[in-house]
């Protein structure tokens, strides 16, 4: 039998010295883009409501922890205002801080500076990490904090040092502080003890629980929080993550997900991530190899919020933090197994797969990139579907916004809008960032309602109300807060001009003599979901 030729791969066979100088051009390049990111893109609502918080530091927050808001706050402490670089300066530390753990990690475990730094590219070549790598988000900071517990966990493998215990309970405490789902970094770890017969017994030393004891003390601020207010921060987690009721449009919902999975890590990186991560579980679970297990069990939230997603409403971010173990994972099994010359599947895992997989990770975000600045769109069409776009609705129109309100807006103007979004870019664009109310007649809850409850001491004051909406009288299909004011005054309204052409108004209002009590009573406002 004439034996099979060994695949010849550029990848694979490159040297180390040849591999390393493009790899790291490309991280520069990654690098170069963010810095322009941080510095010159308007922040997008959720930053600026990041930011809002900051403003008014708190244990806790009604949506999530607070890591995000301290950190914000510490960097426009240190720079002393409120900018866009300011604001997301402290998302581009971390950003470098991952990517540096991301190679630490795998250099560590596999002993392979070029697969290692070959990993921290492909992740940081995936688009949310190189379209909101530094965006100002709770993901940058989780996914830190994460990266952080594994690296500790990765020194404790491979120096059987149980003070790294400590680190690794500092890390899921911070991550938890960071987003809630930073608890499953706990819960990872114990996997991993459990998983490998050899440290099985650490589960019974002190070590562990006393990272467990760090990670518990550094949570108190959220419990505290949600002690004062009734638990609503867990109840509106309970509240978005309940999902459909329906088994069909659940098993929609579940396959949304996946298919937003696929289309958001690439398609080419997901199957890789797929391909190394069965390949790895499959000869694990009869033979398990610290390794492995370590990079599996941190790899826990990709599979847990895969199987939630079919039980109810899963974000499509919730599961990134599992993201890099993985890929750590899936370069080392693909990369053993091209070198053994080994066929199959692992004949796609070709130079010409790394460079479709890039072109299909890179290609969307160039053109989310362009579409932002330039519009790619034509304006009939952009005008048609202008709120379905979320690129050019969250980049577009916010610092024009800002202007033209602190144009209209008098000594005596109370600033208010009606969603906590508009609040919060209103409160950064409008220049002095002054504070701004939220002001709504309807339910939902939302941060602003934490910070005012009650309308009442807006009592007899002029508001200047801003809205994507017009403002008018209530009817039996909408109630608004028209009848709340003695006087409405109609101002000129703001256009967001799109390839010369208004694609969305913002409709602005000046209401006189604010009454709170009639003729229907406005809050005070709960923090709970209406059951109706």
């Amino acid at each position: 039998m004439i034996p099979e030729p060994k695949i010849q791969d550029p990848i694979v066979e490159s040297k180390p010295a040849t591999l390393f100088m493009p790899l790291l051009a490309v991280l520069l390049a990654v690098f170069t883009w963010r810095i322009l990111f941080a510095s010159w893109v308007n922040l997008i609502p959720d930053e600026c409501s990041y930011w809002t918080w900051s403003r008014r530091l708190d244990w806790s927050y009604f949506d999530n922890s607070g890591m995000v808001a301290y950190l914000i706050r510490l960097s426009t402490e240190l720079f002393r205002e409120s900018t866009v670089f300011s604001v997301r300066f402290p998302f581009l530390v971390l950003s470098l801080a991952t990517t540096f753990l991301l190679y630490s990690v795998s250099n560590q475990l596999f002993q392979s500076r070029p697969r290692a730094l070959f990993c921290a590219v492909a992740v940081n070549l995936t688009p949310p990490f190189l379209l909101g790598g530094s965006a100002a988000i709770h993901d940058n900071a989780s996914i830190f904090f994460w990266m952080l517990a594994l690296w500790a966990a990765a020194r404790y493998l491979r120096s059987q040092d149980s003070r790294w215990f400590y680190v690794m309970g500092f890390a899921a405490g911070a991550s938890i502080l960071s987003k809630y789902t930073g608890l499953l970094v706990l819960f990872s770890i114990l996997l991993f003890l459990i998983w490998n017969r050899e440290f099985r017994r650490q589960v019974f030393r002190k070590e562990p629980w006393i990272g467990v004891a760090i990670a518990v003390i550094m949570s108190l601020p959220i419990l505290w929080w949600n002690i004062k207010h009734d638990w609503a921060s867990l109840g509106h987690i309970f509240y978005i993550g309940s999902g459909a009721t329906d088994i069909t449009r659940r098993l929609l919902d579940g396959l949304g997900y996946h298919l937003a999975q696929f289309g958001l890590v690439s398609p080419l990186f997901y199957i890789a991530l797929c391909v190394g991560a069965f390949v790895a579980l499959v000869r694990n679970l009869r033979n398990p190899r610290p390794e492995e297990t370590l990079l599996l069990s941190f790899g826990l939230p990709v599979v847990l919020f895969g199987i939630m997603a079919f039980k109810g409403h899963v974000e499509a971010n919730w599961g990134f933090i599992g993201y890099p173990s993985l890929a750590i994972l899936a370069v080392q099994i693909i990369f053993t197994r091209r070198e053994q010359g080994k066929s199959g599947v692992w004949s796609f895992f070709t130079g010409r797969f790394l460079k479709w997989s890039v072109i299909l990770a890179v290609g969307p975000v160039v053109f989310v990139i362009l579409h932002a600045w330039i519009g790619l769109i034509p304006a009939f069409l952009e005008k048609k579907y202008a709120k379905e776009d979320r690129v050019i609705w969250e980049t577009r129109g916010w610092a024009g916004l800002g202007r033209h309100i602190n144009e209209l807006r008098e000594p005596q103007d109370i600033l208010a809008g009606d969603s906590y979004q508009l609040c919060a870019l209103m409160e950064f664009n409008i220049p002095g960032q002054p504070y701004v109310r939220y002001l709504a007649p309807w339910k939902r809850p939302t941060q602003f309602d934490v910070w005012n409850p009650s309308f009442d001491d807006m009592k007899g004051t002029n508001i200047l109300y801003v809205s994507p909406v017009p403002l008018r009288p209530s009817s039996d299909v909408l109630t608004t807060v028209y009848e709340n004011f003695q006087v409405v005054e109609e101002l000129a309204p703001y256009h967001v001009m799109y390839h010369g052409q208004p694609i969305r108004t913002i409709h602005v209002y000046r209401g006189k003599n604010f009454d709170p009590f009639s003729p229907r009573r406005l809050g005070p406002r709960s923090l709970f979901y209406d059951s109706d």
